[in-house]
């Protein structure tokens, strides 16, 4: 049984080094073992604790050490069953400090009941920025010091003395002035330097803080007396541990987890990497209070993730493959056989197929897809498409417009700003979402507009899963689809002879739009596009992105073809006509302007679908809105006919 790495770390160098910063995950539960000085092999776990009493226990497997805390709200205070006990241990810490009153119970704020050399009250009574004074002072004298005075004020050797300063991240800001602060930092920074060796092991002082700049860097850069150590999220071994540990309400069997032959066990551990002892407990508990039995532990896991037990990905028909095939095609037109390389990836993440092949694949994304092609060929339409076949409504598809994360700092907007920014409070666009809808597909459109600094937060999520937000709370994407659209590769910049960019140039264009595209264009358009997905990654020094994207799940649009202009022109046409009888009552034979509107759509095909739609703007809507317009009575009926190369329309009937 394997000690946690930090917990070694810290063992091998108390008594060598006098000064420890702790920081990471340090408001987790640790192992706690029988006998820490024991090999690894021959370890016996005891228990769970918080982060005070595995360092208490660590320090006194030694025997014979003093262990006393410190923190900015409960004062000087250590881990004693009785108030004689504390007291015997704290007060010969107190030289030149006087002892105002008993404290009433274990644990109590003994700093409280302190006043100084000079009689001055030491508590709530005080100023507030001398009690960290006074504590540090009082490290300082400690530290550097052989002797403690009992009781009756007599010399004697004092013990191995260590001091650990909970929420030390905490103390400059309960200092007033910066001052205030300095003169502390430099009396512990002292009482570190100045540290006496008791029976061969110095008196040693632990800092333990969210990270390491919470505290000054003069304090411990290049200081080779202080040993920086960082806590880490638990191991697979010591998540292990806990499920071993775990005991609620005397049901042993979520034990069992723990055995080597649980596949409810193991699957468990595998999901939860990333996760704090402490979250894992939350499941248990979850899973307790529910009553659920050990093999279905992974419905207390999806409720803790996601809020509900009920996965909607497992709710779908039987029939949803074949469904979600005809919205596909009903929707985008003209792109067969990028949508099936998109059912392909659909099926899969239905049947809860995706990413078997890698050991962490319940907790990846669903589907992985990464769209190229021209604009206004169907990119966006299939993503909305396809939440509206699985979710029922297209607004499960949550569209980021990637041109608004231009800037470097962008990535603050998608995953909150760091603590003490503007906008810390509000959380990132993309994690909020994420937290309130978790069974989504979501759209990164136009990915080559951000700023890639952006894609390096993607690495996590595509590998893992999951991503912990600037408030530290752990935001999971294992129930989504995540979609990349693109038209990388279409263009390639022209330089001047400055080296600078002085204009785009289009990379491949239609030969003839009047004529359907042929197989080897299409070929074409493919081999380029990919292509240039490729470089737009290496060139960005992101090749590790594009190995979990997979070239495989890159869908190449092509140009709509003939076919699929005039189809998607009809479709647009009677879209207008169908809402203006619906907004205004006016019926609209367009059949005789049909084939002069599908010839004007064929050459606007290299445009894509907006390109078509645009065009119905200007040849259609323009003249139908002026026709209304211009007459003076109410019509029920409009035909249209063709003037030259321009829609007209006139009345055939008059709304009664």
């Amino acid at each position: 049984m394997k000690m946690p790495k930090w917990q070694r770390e810290l063992k091998s160098f108390l008594g060598i080094n006098s000064g420890f910063i702790l920081e990471g995950n340090i408001y987790d539960e640790y192992p706690i073992f029988e006998d820490f000085t024991q090999a690894d092999e021959n370890l016996q776990l005891d228990d769970f604790d918080d982060l005070e009493y595995t360092i208490h226990s660590l320090v006194n497997s030694d025997g014979g050490a003093r262990v006393i805390f410190y923190d900015p709200l409960k004062g000087f205070y250590c881990k004693a069953d009785t108030e004689e006990e504390q007291r015997k241990l704290i007060s010969p810490c107190l030289k030149g400090y006087k002892y105002a009153c008993t404290p009433s119970g274990p644990y109590q704020n003994l700093f409280y009941s302190l006043i100084n050399k000079n009689g001055e009250p030491v508590g709530n009574e005080g100023p507030i920025p001398y009690r960290q004074i006074w504590m540090s002072e009082i490290v300082r004298n400690v530290m550097a010091s052989t002797k403690d005075t009992d009781e009756k004020g007599d010399e004697r050797p004092a013990p191995w003395t260590l001091f650990v300063l909970n929420f030390a991240s905490r103390l400059e800001q309960c200092n007033l002035r910066m001052t205030d602060a300095t003169r502390m930092y430099l009396n512990l920074m002292a009482g570190i330097q100045e540290s006496k060796m008791i029976r061969g092991k110095k008196n040693g002082l632990i800092l333990i803080v969210d990270k390491y700049n919470d505290i000054p860097a003069w304090v411990y850069l290049n200081n080779p007396r202080i040993r920086e150590i960082t806590i880490t999220p638990p191991d697979r071994g010591t998540r292990k541990l806990y499920l071993q540990n775990s005991v609620y309400g005397g049901n042993e069997s979520y034990q069992n987890l723990a055995q080597e032959d649980s596949k409810a066990g193991q699957a468990l551990v595998a999901e939860t990497e990333g996760m704090l002892c402490h979250e894992l407990g939350q499941v248990l508990n979850i899973a307790y209070e529910r009553q659920l039995p050990a093999d279905q532990i992974h419905k207390a896991f999806e409720l803790y993730k996601y809020g509900i037990m009920e996965n909607p990905w497992n709710e779908l028909e039987d029939n949803i493959i074949e469904h979600a095939r005809d919205t596909l095609r009903s929707r985008v037109m003209g792109q067969d056989e990028a949508l099936e390389k998109v059912m392909g990836v659909l099926m899969r993440a239905i049947k809860g197929l995706s990413g078997l092949q890698h050991s962490n694949a319940k907790t990846k994304p669903r589907g992985i897809l990464f769209f190229a092609g021209p604009t206004g060929v169907g990119k966006t339409e299939t993503a909305k498409a396809m939440a509206q076949s699985i979710f029922g409504d297209e607004s499960a598809c949550i569209r980021f417009d990637m041109s608004e994360y231009r800037l470097e700092q962008s990535d603050q907007k998608l995953f909150g700003a760091p603590p003490g920014y503007v906008g810390y409070e509000g959380g990132g666009q993309l994690t909020n979402a994420v937290k309130e809808h978790p069974f989504s597909i979501l759209l990164f459109d136009e990915i080559e507009k951000a700023s890639p600094t952006i894609l390096d937060k993607f690495l996590q999520i595509l590998e893992d899963g999951r991503m912990t937000d600037n408030q530290g709370n752990t935001v999971f994407f294992g129930e989504t689809i995540i979609i990349f659209t693109s038209n990388i590769g279409l263009t390639r910049p022209v330089y001047d002879v400055f080296g600078k960019v002085e204009r785009r140039e289009e990379t491949i264009t239609i030969p003839n739009v009047e004529e359907e595209d042929t197989k080897e264009f299409r070929e074409k358009v493919s081999t380029i596009l990919k292509q240039g997905v490729k470089d737009y990654f290496t060139d960005n020094g992101r090749p590790e992105l594009l190995n979990r994207l997979g070239t495989d799940n890159i869908v190449v649009f092509q140009f709509i073809g003939r076919q699929a202009a005039e189809a998607i022109c009809t479709a647009k046409l009677k879209q207008i006509c169908d809402n203006v009888k619906e907004n205004n009552g006016i019926a609209i034979d367009y059949k005789n302007v049909l084939p002069h509107l599908k010839k004007k759509a064929v050459l606007e095909r290299k445009n894509g679908g907006r390109g078509v739609g645009n065009m119905l703007e200007k040849e259609f809507l323009n003249p139908l809105a002026e026709a209304i317009c211009s007459i003076p009575h109410k019509v029920n009926h409009l035909q249209c006919d063709m003037a030259g190369e321009k829609v007209t329309f006139h009345e055939l009937g008059v709304r009664k």
